[in-house]
């Protein structure tokens, strides 16, 4: 049997630098996925799988963003935990949408009603999130990070917020979009009516020093 381990990925791995598209020679499935991570452990790469097989593998977003995923994390889980609506997860907590495709937000959440209906006794909760939040870092590709945009719009998750500190533009993404909306340099993003009474202090995101 040949395993993720045994594919012709490991060179380009240890030289990457940017986020990167590979098509490998076969399906990757979810537990070949976590060997890969394994392997490359020393270089903290993340394995992400579009529906078609594509694996997006991301190095480290780097201190400033390491910075803005903790603030986001921080904003939602206390949302969360002042509503006890559902659940939060940050990056490690992968999930795989119905399209195969297997994610990991830099910030989820779902509800308690969707994590009932999900499969979460698996490595990587099979769920479709109600609201999925990335932030673009300085390793991240902006073409890329919109069709995972697209992938969760079109797998059914409710809200979907993308921002761009670089760009200083947010764009969001609700139930229905085929594609997210671009609104500009905004301060705060409501998130009703998924995250009824949250609104995302982008502001604090963006200008984390």
């Amino acid at each position: 049997m040949v395993t993720a381990m045994d594919m012709d990925l490991p060179e380009l791995a240890d030289e990457i630098e940017r986020a990167v598209e590979i098509v490998p020679p076969r399906w990757v499935d979810d537990d070949e996925i976590i060997e890969l991570e394994e392997r490359y452990e020393h270089r903290l790469l993340m394995f992400e799988r579009f529906a078609d097989g594509t694996l997006l593998v991301t190095p480290p977003s780097g201190w400033e963003g390491g910075g803005r995923d903790v603030e986001l994390g921080a904003q939602v889980r206390n949302w969360v935990r002042s509503s006890g609506h559902g659940l939060v997860m940050g990056a490690t907590g992968g999930v795989r949408l119905p399209d195969g495709s297997l994610f990991a937000p830099d910030t989820t959440y779902i509800s308690r009603e969707r994590w009932a209906q999900a499969d979460h006794e698996k490595t990587f909760a099979h769920a479709v999130p109600d609201a999925a939040f990335e932030i673009l870092s300085k390793s991240d590709r902006v073409r890329t990070t919109m069709k995972k945009i697209a992938a969760y719009l079109r797998n059914g998750v409710r809200l979907v917020v993308l921002i761009d500190p670089k760009r200083r533009t947010v764009y969001v993404g609700r139930e229905g979009d085929a594609e997210p909306r671009e609104l500009g340099d905004v301060e705060r993003v409501d998130c009703s009516p998924v995250m009824p009474g949250f609104v995302l202090d982008v502001a604090a995101i963006m200008d984390l020093r």
